[in-house]
């Protein structure tokens, strides 16, 4: 009985390490894949936590130079493009009457685009402005 199972432990071995290489050849592919989606999540976060800062930053910007592209820190660059949506000067009443507003309203359209790396997320926002055109006398406004 002894020498009939005597080419059946090369075999096992055999069998076995294939099976052992090919498991630790998918577990390190695995990883790879996994530590690249961690290094695109992390990009996607850094992106993220600057939108704030680039909202804030666009509606303190001159609108009217419709496009820029500004260091955001941290690798991030901001490009931006903007486009006036309406202009305006409102109608007031008062006591004395109506008459035009010491302000005037503009609302644009702002399409802007922030780069990290390889990764590139696109926005679009409203913005409104406004601006003082006459100086308003005591007794009125």
């Amino acid at each position: 009985m002894k020498g009939n199972n005597r080419g059946f432990l090369v075999l096992e071995i055999l069998i076995a390490g294939i099976v052992l290489t090919s498991s630790i050849a998918a577990s390190m592919y695995l990883f790879r894949m996994g530590f690249d989606y961690l290094g695109r999540a992390n990009d996607s976060n850094v992106i993220t936590s600057k939108l704030p800062d680039a909202m804030n930053l666009l509606r303190t910007v001159d609108l009217a130079q419709e496009k820029d592209e500004v260091s955001m820190g941290d690798e991030v660059t901001l490009t931006w493009d903007a486009q006036l949506q309406e202009k305006m000067r409102p109608v007031v009443r008062h006591a004395e009457g109506t008459g035009l507003s010491a302000f005037e309203h503009y609302l644009y359209k702002v399409r802007f685009r922030l780069r990290y790396k390889t990764l590139e997320r696109e926005y679009e926002m409203h913005v409104f402005k406004y601006r003082r055109v006459q100086s308003v006398q005591s007794g009125g406004l």
